[in-house]
């Protein structure tokens, strides 16, 4: 099933001589469950292409379609209604609220779509993320690859259609950023959990089921590993 589709989407900056596609007439789609790495250096259009994916930013031309959705077409307040209950996002630096929990940063989403909260639901994902013991410890009292882990848990919990994850390990060590792409992995397997990872390391995109190279705003290769 195609969870994820975009058709000739282009992103613009500035105007007359001075206008550049970011994202350039990019098309491409994701089943679900699958583990797709985005790749490209620094500049090459990756993370606004990641922007865009998540409704964080919106193309100045071309189509974004989530689990049937055409969100680049939503009005501001139902694309934040869908972001929040189909997207999870992980960021490079957690973005972790600092006055809660670990647990109470997982399940903040849930809490602010008016939902509550799956006890076994929380319970499997803490567990899976090994923070179980770290539940009631405030972001400051974690380590830089237990905030991810926590940062994951908050973008997974509700159970989006997919996860991007945008450069997760750029802020981490070696040993860190090998737990934290081992964890995406398991994410993928345990709850086929369609996921997207923006980098620029070719080793955690070789992590990935597929590859799509992006250079200059364009795709200039994709397919299998």
């Amino acid at each position: 099933m195609e969870i994820l589709k975009t058709e000739h989407l282009v992103k613009t900056y500035g105007e007359g001589d001075n206008a550049f596609n970011a994202v350039d007439d990019i098309s491409f789609s994701v089943e679900e469950g699958e583990f797709v790495a985005i790749i490209g250096a620094s500049g090459s259009g990756k993370s606004t292409l990641m922007h865009l994916l998540g409704g964080v930013d919106r193309p100045t031309s071309g189509s974004i379609i989530i689990n049937g959705e055409e969100i680049s077409h939503l009005s501001n307040d139902r694309l934040a209604v869908f972001r929040r209950r189909q997207i999870g996002i992980v960021y490079q630096f957690y973005n972790l609220i600092p006055i809660l929990t670990a647990e109470e940063n997982i399940t903040l989403p849930v809490e602010l779509d008016g939902k509550t909260v799956d006890p076994a639901r929380l319970e499997d994902v803490l567990t899976k993320l090994g923070i179980a013991e770290k539940r009631r410890n405030l972001p400051n009292q974690l380590s830089g690859g237990q905030q991810q882990r926590v940062s994951i848990g908050r973008a997974i919990i509700h159970q989006p259609s997919i996860l991007l994850a945008d450069e997760p390990t750029g802020n981490l060590d070696t040993k860190a950023t090998a737990d934290i792409v081992n964890l995406l992995k398991l994410m993928n397997q345990t709850y086929h959990q369609t996921i997207l990872i923006i980098t620029h390391n070719p080793a955690i995109a070789e992590q990935a089921d597929r590859i799509i190279r992006i250079r200059d705003g364009k795709i200039v290769e994709e397919g299998q590993k």
